[in-house]
């Protein structure tokens, strides 16, 4: 699991996410500060405590199987990085597989200030946590 901050930089600064210039801090590489952001959006829960509904992860758990599942998962990860992640253009969301008991590996790609950015999220299907870092990271 990687750490939610990493170095001091200016509150404010445009290429800092939301939620990193909401607390203060951020990292100063560009992809770990995508990765810290959709950390922190897919680890909302959908309708719990958050002031915008639609904000997070929880549509594909009303699946009625584990392949429809994914499809859902996939098309809701794919819109919450469109969504709360404009710094990421064009993504693509890929289904990477299955690792161990519980956990479930999806690519992430597009590009982040022309440059193609690619990002591994994990998602621990018992916890519901996710992890999001740069493939380069």
């Amino acid at each position: 699991m990687r750490p939610w901050c990493g170095g001091l930089e200016p509150v404010g600064t445009l290429r800092s996410s939301f939620l990193s210039r909401l607390v203060g801090v951020a990292s100063t590489d560009l992809s770990a500060q995508v990765a810290t952001n959709l950390g922190h959006v897919l680890n909302t829960r959908k309708g719990c405590g958050s002031v915008i509904p639609e904000l997070g992860l929880g549509d594909y758990e009303g699946a009625a199987t584990t392949h429809d599942a994914v499809l859902v998962l996939v098309r809701e990860l794919r819109a919450l990085v469109v969504r709360y992640e404009p710094r990421l253009r064009d993504p693509e969301v890929t289904l990477r597989g299955r690792y161990g008991y519980r956990m479930v590996r999806f690519s992430l790609q597009g590009t982040v200030e022309g440059v193609v950015g690619k990002f591994h999220i994990d998602i621990d299907t018992s916890t519901r946590h996710v992890d999001v870092w740069p493939e380069d990271g």
